[in-house]
């Protein structure tokens, strides 16, 4: 856990250096416990990279209104809201209105096309294997990893997948070598073979293709 506490360390410094205003204030002040114990209990161990978490992230909804999420998971195609829910302040302590907005709130994040997952401190603390079960289904449905036809892939086929599912453009041979350490020409061949099994497709070139994304 000490090289954990270390890159947590690291990458909350970041954000919060980079931060201003009220995510700025909630990064200092509200982001404790029940954020941490969801990084430690349940996404942690199975992503092992906090790179594309990002905590205490503002929303806007289509009125205006500022949202914080524990967590947002900015990953192509959809991001997702993962969120820690203690009993004490989403239900005993909650009035009516305050419970509205929850809903309001979860109504808005869904329907700017953002999955959200969530999680109890209680199931976190009694039952963290199930919480990382969730989050691995999160990873195979919705981002395309270790699904059965993941599996039928070579490990540099998978690797190439993941880069195209993390990728904001279309991929390249030149960011396939760069990602699997190997030559362009070992890239270029597991690309074709992975447009061949119908996964990718081309996204620029004719004659020669230039670039690569992920067949819908």
């Amino acid at each position: 856990m000490n090289n954990f506490e270390t890159e947590y360390r690291n990458w909350l410094n970041k954000h919060i250096a980079q931060s201003s205003g009220e995510r700025l204030r909630r990064l200092k002040e509200r982001h404790g416990f029940g954020e941490k114990f969801l990084l430690v209990q349940a996404l942690y161990p199975v992503i092992r990279s906090l790179d594309d978490l990002y905590p205490e992230y503002e929303f806007i909804d289509s009125d205006g209104n500022y949202y914080y999420m524990d967590y947002a998971y900015l990953r192509k195609p959809k991001p997702t809201s993962i969120e820690s829910d203690s009993f004490g302040s989403h239900a005993r302590d909650a009035d009516r209105w305050s419970f509205s907005r929850g809903l309001d709130r979860q109504n808005e994040i869904v329907l700017a096309e953002w999955n959200i997952l969530r999680f109890s401190i209680d199931k976190l603390k009694e039952n963290p294997l199930a919480c990382q079960k969730h989050i691995r289904k999160m990873l195979e449905v919705w981002y395309g990893e270790d699904s059965s036809e993941m599996m039928d892939l070579s490990l540099y086929q998978r690797e190439i997948v993941r880069l195209a599912t993390r990728s904001a453009t279309p991929i390249t041979v030149a960011m396939v070598s760069s990602c699997l350490g190997r030559n362009e020409k070992l890239a270029r061949e597991q690309l074709h073979l992975l447009v061949e099994k119908g996964i990718l497709v081309a996204a620029s070139g004719e004659k020669r293709i230039q670039s690569y994304k992920l067949r819908k």
